[in-house]
């Protein structure tokens, strides 16, 4: 399980992870400044996911595609 606390700029860190690391059930106290970041396991099993992918293949067996050139893929994907 996993909790989220977003905290001020000017908020005593220090002292914030000691308190938590004090009360009971609380493994361990990671700090991250960034957006968190999401494992390709957790994004093929979202809901949102399975959404995206029906219509996609919906779009597909419709006939609403596009056909990308080698060239497009090359760009797309930053090969020279």
């Amino acid at each position: 399980m996993e909790l989220t606390i977003q905290l001020e700029d000017h908020a005593d860190l220090a002292f914030i992870k000691k308190l938590l690391t004090q009360i009971k059930g609380i493994k361990s106290v990671q700090v991250s400044e960034e957006d968190r970041t999401y494992s390709w396991e957790e994004i093929e099993n979202s809901e949102y996911f399975g959404k995206v992918m029906e219509q996609s293949e919906r779009d597909y067996k419709n006939g609403n595609y596009q056909e990308l050139t080698d060239d497009l893929l090359d760009q797309i994907f930053d090969k020279k």
